[in-house]
């Protein structure tokens, strides 16, 4: 017959100690003197004793469970936020509850509705819009801790962003450099961080240049592949078409590498072309393309070890804002511009 499961009082009665203790110990209280705690754990690990925690979760009212609510698993970006976020929660007793919104207002409401009813200690999340009141009334009534990656909610939750404009400043003023005057930006939907910080940057570096931009080479969409393939065909096709791109998204690369193919156009002879972010496309294509480099492993780290310490209280206070760095990575997309442009599709 199996032998019989290790109780908690087992590991009271092996670690010489009350019930009581050996209860506050598994749980995390931060009362238990250290030496009674290490002789409480190294009597869990002698018996392989596990914790119920459907009990726990009864006597304690937490779950140990994070709730993650991102815009769709198949980016990159997104695999990379889960990927670190598990590295940190799972050795800290904390599963993740994944959830897709795919940037759908509707879907990201009805998700948090039901991480509403306790089933989570505590949120990562991108949310689909930064202005929508409602997603913000809900996340002040969790009462959880709450932390955005890559998104901001003015001074009301814990942040961990990336530095996007610093990254435009420096891919624009490249470009400006080596002589481009019509720049297009793709940049997404400005309802986000990465998209309102991207567009400050890219018309920050003309104004640091003395030049002039035109606001119709900044493309206010959605960030999508398919978007980005559309909008480029479309840039190509004008009168005045845009002598080198900037693809802002980190599923657009895809998208405009098509529409440049499509109109027979060829990189960086015709059009120059810089990345958003640095893929394995971005390095294996010929040529390969130059990149902003930005670290959202990091991103989903930091964001994570900063819930972590709001769940253990290590961390309390006023909402922090960690701004995580980006870099520019040059190849071979880019070169000086043609002496003139013109309509490639028409």
């Amino acid at each position: 017959m199996p032998s019989k499961k290790p109780t908690i009082r087992d590991v009271a009665k092996e670690a010489s100690v009350s019930l009581g203790t050996a209860s506050r110990v598994i749980n995390g209280h931060s009362t238990v003197k250290a030496e009674i705690r290490d002789r409480v754990n190294e009597a869990i690990k002698k018996l392989n004793y596990h914790p119920n925690p459907v009990a726990q979760s009864m006597r304690t009212g937490a779950t140990r469970t994070i709730g993650c609510i991102l815009r769709n698993l198949k980016t990159p970006v997104m695999s990379d936020f889960v990927k670190s976020a598990e590295q940190l929660a799972s050795p800290a007793g904390y599963a993740l509850m994944l959830a897709n919104h795919n940037d759908s207002p509707e879907t990201e409401r009805a998700i948090l509705q039901t991480f509403s009813k306790r089933f989570v200690d505590g949120l990562l999340l991108t949310v689909c819009n930064e202005d929508d009141a409602e997603v913000i009334g809900i996340l002040r009534n969790l009462n959880i801790p709450v932390v955005l990656l890559d998104r901001t909610l003015g001074s009301e939750f814990d942040s961990v962003i990336v530095d996007h404009c610093n990254g435009l400043i420096e891919a624009t003023g490249y470009l400006l450099e080596l002589g481009h005057r019509r720049i297009a930006l793709l940049a997404g939907n400005p309802v986000v961080h990465p998209a309102r910080d991207s567009i400050a940057g890219f018309e920050q570096a003309h104004e640091n240049a003395g030049l002039p931009w035109d606001p119709d080479l900044i493309i206010r969409s959605d960030f999508w592949e398919e978007t980005a393939y559309n909008e480029t065909l479309a840039l190509l096709a004008s009168d005045t078409p845009p002598s080198a791109i900037i693809s802002g998204g980190t599923m657009m690369l895809p998208g405009v590498l098509r529409a440049v193919r499509q109109a027979g156009l060829k990189i960086p002879e015709d059009i120059s072309l810089i990345a958003g972010y640095d893929t394995e496309l971005a390095q294996l294509v010929t040529p390969a393309i130059t990149a902003l480099q930005k670290d959202f492993s990091a991103v989903g780290t930091l964001g994570t070890e900063l819930l972590l310490q709001r769940l253990d209280q290590s961390t309390t206070g006023s909402p922090r804002n960690i701004l995580v760095p980006s870099s520019l990575i040059l190849r071979d997309s880019c070169a000086k511009p043609k002496e003139k442009s013109q309509s490639i599709l028409g």
